[in-house]
């Protein structure tokens, strides 16, 4: 090969890792993004991302060592994150212990870089060399490595038990609670009381959620004394107890709407309630200008009011004139892309759909909750919205069906494609799932 075409080779694969990283970066913002759909995120960024990531993978050429490996210590944090994901893509000794010597020493943010690369890769035998390489590390490494098996649904084994300890470090508390949900439920019996009892509070919290998704009563009970407590987890509680409790739940969450400290948090939960006082309630909040983007976004979730394809959408108000041009160019987060409403239109809108939504009926999109229904929403709902969607599907199959909303969008497609979607056909009524 000349020098000249080694040159343009070697400004290629950079122009891979450059990409990639731009890529990788523009995915993580999409997995919260309001207005994207799956299907446009997989064919506008991650089939590109793959192509990229490919090209830093080709074999016969010194990638790891030249450019990756000196990638894994750059300060920008997706160049770190595609830079693990290729090394341990590429499937060679040499590029996992390049990635096992970086993890290992890693912490902060360049910690969860890798660990997202890690997460991603899907080769079988990569994991349990990966955990040897990680036994002794420092608790921080290896609880990282707790959190990408969890990710990848790898199983809870007996070992695994010695992080429920009392003593064992926050976050591998964590990371074994939240592992702890790939053991069959008939097999959690003797490691979920361990987890509910842990006294760190978000160790106690990924227990919880554990244990509605494995079935246990018992869970349950502790997330509705959470949602009633005003401390750290409630949002996360109110969510579960919109999405899995009673009539009577969800009129203590409607409730809640009037705490200045808790009405987002509410408003949030009560769209995946999907009740119709729900919407009544989001309803009443637009008229009276309350949060107004997320109380459309509930209101659209439950009735399946398309706001911008109703022509039911209005323009924001103008930024005022005197703002410093710095602050023009500030990119709109997740809330903030969010459309406001023609509030009289959509009342007008709801009086006239209002009597087909049965009282004692959740919905989803303006359809009574079934397994298909949520199926369909992760497959073409925003973004913004899969993962309690991804939660309720797991809890009502039991830990059967858990699928990861960060994975790549491919993987989960294959993972929903696959499920028998015909015993959820009945409609969710009024009864607690766990009660």
């Amino acid at each position: 090969m000349s020098a000249t075409a080694a040159a343009v080779f070697w400004d290629l694969v950079e122009e891979s890792l450059g990409e990639a990283s731009f890529l990788w970066e523009m995915r993580e913002a999409a997995l919260v993004a309001p207005d994207r759909t799956p299907v446009e995120v997989e064919a506008a960024i991650e089939e590109r991302l793959r192509g990229a990531i490919e090209g830093l993978t080709v074999p016969g050429a010194d990638i790891a060592g030249r450019l990756l490996a000196p990638a894994l210590a750059s300060d920008e944090w997706p160049a770190v994150a595609v830079a693990a994901h290729a090394l341990l893509a590429g499937g060679t000794a040499a590029g996992r212990d390049q990635f096992c010597a970086a993890f290992r020493e890693a912490r902060g943010r360049s910690l969860e870089a890798l660990r997202r690369g890690l997460e991603l890769a899907s080769t079988g035998d990569l994991w349990v060399a990966l955990g040897q390489e990680m036994a002794g590390a420092d608790p921080e490494v290896q609880a990282a490595f707790l959190e990408a098996r969890a990710f990848r649904g790898l199983p809870f084994g007996a070992p695994d038990a010695q992080w429920l300890s009392p003593s064992a470090h926050p976050g591998l508390q964590r990371g074994a609670a939240r592992l702890l949900r790939h053991v069959p439920p008939s097999s959690s019996a003797g490691w979920l009381p361990q987890a509910l009892a842990l006294s760190d509070p978000a160790a106690r919290r990924r227990a919880i959620e554990t244990g509605l998704i494995l079935g246990e009563r018992v869970a349950w009970a502790l997330c509705r004394d959470q949602a009633e407590a005003a401390g750290a987890g409630r949002g996360q509680a109110l969510l579960a107890v919109a999405i899995l409790g009673t009539e009577r739940d969800h009129d203590r969450l409607t409730a809640m709407l009037g705490d200045p400290r808790w009405q987002r948090e509410a408003i949030w939960a009560l769209g995946f309630g999907g009740r119709r006082a729900g919407a009544d309630a989001c309803l009443d909040l637009l008229a009276q200008d309350q949060q107004p983007r997320l109380a459309a976004e509930a209101f659209s979730a439950i009735t399946g009011l398309d706001l911008r394809e109703a022509d039911l959408a209005v323009a924001p108000p103008p930024e005022p004139e005197d703002q410093p041009a710095g602050e023009k160019d500030v990119v709109l987060d997740a809330e903030g892309a969010l459309p406001l409403a023609d509030v009289a239109g959509v009342i007008r809108w709801w009086n006239r759909q209002r009597p087909r939504f049965e009282a004692g009926v959740r919905y989803l999109g303006g359809r009574p909750i079934t397994l298909g229904c949520l199926g369909d929403a992760l497959l073409h709902g925003p973004m913004r919205r899969r993962r309690p969607l991804a939660f309720e599907l797991a809890v009502r199959t039991q830990g059967r069906v858990q699928v990861e909303t960060g994975a790549f969008l491919a993987e989960q497609r294959r993972r929903l494609s696959a499920v028998d979607w015909q015993p959820g056909a009945r409609r969710a009524d009024t009864s607690a799932i766990l009660d």
